[in-house]
């Protein structure tokens, strides 16, 4: 761990369940960094949850609050953050977080997302007739946006490995 030098705060981005959170707190345990969730931090300041603030004010108002956090978050220092799932759907907040940071895109295959999150309520996007295709689509429309990271990892083997595989692709990003 020594030997990693993060000049950048390391930003998750995948899709729902890809284990952002997941990951992103381990990490931070690991390097010793802070680890901010940008959904978590939303529903703190909104004190409702997310699935609330899409019924009451709408997507569009929750990517404005997402764009509002991840960018101060990105001005905190070195740290970890987990951003929500459809953050790199905004224009200004993908050019953010490839700027500003260390983008990491945990991308496991379409099995493993689906059983993470099947029957999770508190996913506003997947409360629909069909919520398996809906995954589906929202993987296809934003895979060229997550692709767009510095590193991509599939995730789908257990945390470790992930943990490891992300390590060193940091150290040889570092070179």
């Amino acid at each position: 761990m020594a030997d990693i030098e993060i000049n950048k705060p390391i930003v998750l981005v995948g899709i729902m369940g890809c284990g952002k959170s997941h990951v992103g707190k381990a990490l931070a345990r690991d390097f010793g960094l802070p680890f901010y969730d940008s959904d978590s931090l939303i529903e703190k300041q909104q004190g409702k949850p997310i699935t609330q603030i899409f019924a009451d004010d709408g997507q569009a108002y929750f990517r404005e609050l997402e764009k509002e956090v991840i960018s101060d978050l990105l001005d905190s220092g070195f740290c970890i953050i987990a951003t929500g799932g459809g953050s790199v759907t905004a224009p200004e907040t993908l050019d953010m977080i490839k700027d500003a940071s260390i983008s990491i895109w945990l991308n496991p295959d379409v099995e493993t997302i689906w059983e993470r999150v099947k029957g999770d309520n508190s996913r506003p996007l997947l409360n629909c007739d069909n919520p398996r295709a809906k995954l589906e689509e929202l993987l296809s429309a934003r895979a060229s946006l997550y692709a767009q990271s510095d590193i991509e990892v599939d995730n789908s083997a257990g945390a470790d490995a992930v943990i490891a595989e992300i390590k060193g692709a940091l150290i040889l990003n570092a070179n």
